[in-house]
């Protein structure tokens, strides 16, 4: 069932209610957000099965959390260069709904490696790209683990990223997609799955060269994934143009 425009506007003023009640100072651009983006408000519903108290819990949090973790003041010269250019998390291809994927290069990825707070920003910075390259839709998370071993599973890291879809970025995973796991990390995986709700685990999918067709075309697909698409990721910084926002990462 989708959220009328009724129960929008509901969730609207109970929040802007509870902000003047317990005196909260969240950010202006989120408070703005709320004010004016009823698609936003629209996804805590659906989050949420049309639950309007924890709708309303899971806003005021997102807004806190937002303001502490200062998500609106991250871009490409406040989150660590070396770390976007790595080429271990970006944004490229889309799947078979047209959902862009968010590639998680695991192979590229060694657990103690790299400052963990920094690694976090990365991922808040990628996220909050996505969201304005797709002015709120969804995207599909792809986990590539060729080549990967349990050097590469880091489970802090995978809890953090997979918190972040269930906490504060609502309805926003279409699909995750695993791409030829290896089978020492079975266990590991049935772990992840105890972290999600029931529907989320219902968006993981394994897929192998074999069947990566079924959710990502042939032309979307890497080459190394056994598609046609010979990209190599280079970091190129978020291009406004006005209020547009364009993403290097789609270019081919």
């Amino acid at each position: 069932m989708e959220p009328t425009s009724k129960d929008v506007q509901e969730l609207r003023t109970k929040f802007i209610q509870r902000v003047e009640e317990e005196n909260k100072d969240f950010h202006p651009k989120d408070l703005s957000r709320i004010n004016s983006d009823d698609s936003w408000l629209r996804r805590f519903l659906v989050h949420h099965d049309l639950d309007k108290k924890e709708a309303l819990n899971m806003v005021m949090e997102t807004c806190e959390w937002r303001k502490v973790n200062k998500v609106n003041d991250l871009n490409e010269n406040t989150v660590n260069r070396e770390y976007l250019a790595s080429g271990s998390l970006f944004i490229h291809s889309k799947d078979k709904d047209g959902k862009p994927l968010f590639i998680f290069k695991c192979a590229k990825h060694v657990k103690g490696q790299k400052d963990f707070e920094e690694l976090k920003k990365c991922v808040i910075y990628w996220f909050e790209r996505a969201e304005r390259m797709e002015k709120g839709d969804q995207i599909t998370i792809f986990f590539d683990m060729m080549n990967t071993g349990l050097s590469n599973m880091d489970m802090e890291y995978t809890k953090y990223l997979i918190n972040l879809c269930k906490l504060y970025y609502p309805n926003f995973l279409n699909y995750i997609l695993i791409f030829e796991m290896p089978w020492v990390l079975n266990a590991a995986f049935k772990i992840i799955k105890s972290w999600l709700p029931t529907k989320a685990v219902q968006k993981i999918k394994f897929v192998n060269r074999g069947n990566l067709k079924e959710y990502v075309d042939p032309s979307q697909a890497l080459t190394a994934w056994g598609g046609t698409d010979p990209y190599q990721f280079v970091f190129q910084p978020e291009t406004y143009s006005g209020e547009s926002i364009k993403s290097d990462e789609n270019r081919k």
